[in-house]
C-alpha cells in the first residue's frame, strides 16, 4: 500500500512538472534555441517581471504631435502586428491591476517550470548592480535571465514575455525587451525583439 502510495505521488510531482514546463513552452523553446549543453549554467532571477511591463512596451508610446494635430505613435511593436484592438484584450485579460512594481514579489520562478535543469537562482535585490560597486564576483561566467509571465495575443497566435538578459561578468541586467514568438515547425520562434525605448 505504501509503495502504490510513493508510486501515485511521484506521478502526481512528475505530471504537475510537466504541465508547467508545457505551459512555458515558448520560453522554453527561447532557452533551448540558444544551444545550452545539460552542464551550462544559467542564473535566474527568482522574482517575475510584471505583465504591465509587456503590455506597456508592445504599445510603445503616444505623444500629441503638433506638426499633424493628433496623438502619434512612436516604439512598441510595428503595425500590423500591433493592433489597438487585439492590443486592448490583451491589456484587459493580462494587466496587472493591483500590483504596479517593475518585480512581482511572491510569484517566483522555479525549476519546475524549466527544461534546463542547470540553473541557479537568486532574488533580484541580491543581484549586483554594477551603478553601486558591490564586490561582487562570481565563480564562473555564465549568462543570465530575468522574465515576465507569458502572454498570448490574437487567439493564441502569437505568445509575448519581457525579457532581461546579462552575464555574470557583466551584471548589468538593466535593458528591457519584450519577445514576440510564433509557433513554427512545432517550435515557438522569436519573431521580433522590441526594447522599452529607453537609453541608458
Amino acid at each position: 500500500m505504501k509503495k502504490t502510495l510513493y508510486i501515485f505521488i511521484i506521478s502526481q510531482f512528475l505530471l504537475s512538472c510537466s504541465i508547467n514546463k508545457d505551459r512555458n513552452a515558448p520560453i522554453n523553446d527561447y532557452i533551448s534555441s540558444l544551444n545550452l549543453k545539460n552542464s551550462d549554467k544559467v542564473m535566474i532571477i527568482e522574482e517575475k517581471i510584471n505583465n504591465n511591463v509587456t503590455i506597456d512596451i508592445f504599445k510603445g508610446n503616444i505623444y500629441f504631435e503638433p506638426y499633424t494635430n493628433k496623438y502619434e505613435r512612436n516604439e512598441g511593436v510595428n503595425e500590423p502586428l500591433y493592433d489597438k484592438r487585439d492590443w486592448e484584450k490583451m491589456k484587459s485579460k493580462y494587466e496587472n491591476k493591483y500590483i504596479k512594481d517593475h518585480w512581482i514579489k511572491g510569484d517566483y520562478w522555479t525549476l519546475k517550470d524549466f527544461k534546463h535543469q542547470n540553473i541557479i537562482f537568486i532574488k533580484q535585490e541580491k543581484f549586483p548592480h554594477p551603478g553601486k560597486y558591490e564586490k561582487f564576483d562570481f565563480q564562473e561566467n555564465y549568462k543570465v535571465f530575468s522574465f515576465s509571465d507569458l502572454i498570448y495575443y490574437k487567439h493564441n497566435k502569437y505568445a509575448v514575455f519581457t525579457i532581461k538578459s546579462t552575464t555574470t561578468d557583466y551584471k548589468d541586467i538593466d535593458t528591457t525587451s519584450i519577445l514576440i514568438l510564433e509557433k513554427i515547425k512545432g517550435k515557438w520562434t522569436v519573431i521580433s525583439k522590441v526594447g522599452d525605448g529607453i537609453y541608458r
